[in-house]
């Protein structure tokens, strides 16, 4: 099943990867971004996806929000995670699709065609980049490179993660903002970085990803708690527990309160 999932989604990659005319619009705050080849993309990987299992639930960025089914099998996506980068012509974006059985992630691959890395796992199988094993390191703390980014779809989150980021910076090695929470995290996976941080994320931004980083021996949670594949939330991880617990330290003292799992907006709106 792993590799019928990464053919189909190499397949979407191909055209992704080649287009060269597309729509550009926004979605609720100008910089969440949405282009045309996304919902293509989406609608094509809809329907090679779910023809590969009968029955099996879709949730998509594009599309409905539909619900994880807790008996059987979902599919959790992102057409393109990190459309501001590929709006504009810069090529670092991940395909995203992962598998969920009963509610728990089962399989994940990651897709960047620009430079072709195509990162899979199944859960018990491993984790590989391009047919290769990978494996996160357990680098000491001040050899990390620290992932992360400042919530720019929610700014009254900004002044916390930019304090998180000054509490790590002198702590570890450098930090590096790619603009793709999904390849970030395989990026974890396979070696280049260390540490994660975004204050909140959608289920398609890391499920396919988690599976990847977790089958490479890494670690990853939300703040306080497992990984929320319905609603999304915070994102902290790394390549060690140990790292993963000053992270998770150093989160804290930034947001003493928590990290509210919705947005301003929203609460306000209900």
């Amino acid at each position: 099943m792993l590799s019928e999932i990464a053919e189909v989604v190499r397949r979407s990659g191909v055209a992704v990867g080649g287009a060269k005319d597309f729509s550009v619009s926004v979605k609720g705050t100008k910089e969440n971004l949405v282009t045309s080849m996304d919902v293509e993309n989406e609608r094509f990987l809809r329907r090679e996806l779910t023809a590969l299992i009968p029955g099996s639930a879709f949730k998509g960025e594009e599309g409905d929000d539909a619900e994880v089914l807790r008996n059987g099998y979902t599919w959790i996506v992102d057409p393109i995670d990190g459309t501001a980068n590929f709006s504009r012509g810069i090529p670092e974006i991940g395909i995203s699709v992962a598998l969920m059985k009963d509610g728990e992630p089962f399989a994940g691959v990651v897709h960047n065609p620009f430079n072709g890395a195509l990162y899979c796992a199944q859960k018990g199988v491993g984790a590989y980049k391009n047919g290769v094993p990978i494996e996160a390191k357990r680098r000491p703390l001040g050899d990390c490179l620290f992932f992360t980014a400042w919530s720019a779809y929610d700014k009254s989150l900004s002044s916390g993660c930019f304090e998180v980021t000054e509490r790590l910076y002198p702590l570890c090695n450098d930090v590096r903002r790619i603009g793709t929470a999904a390849v970030e995290l395989c990026m974890l996976a396979e070696g280049a970085g260390d540490l994660f941080f975004e204050a909140r994320l959608r289920p398609w931004d890391y499920a396919a990803a988690s599976v990847v980083l977790e089958e490479a021996g890494g670690c990853i949670r939300s703040l306080g708690a497992p990984l929320d594949y319905e609603a999304g939330g915070s994102v902290l991880a790394a390549g060690s527990p140990k790292n993963l617990d000053v992270l998770e330290a150093e989160v804290r003292r930034a947001f003493p309160n928590g990290i509210p799992r919705r947005s301003l907006l929203q609460q306000l709106h209900g």
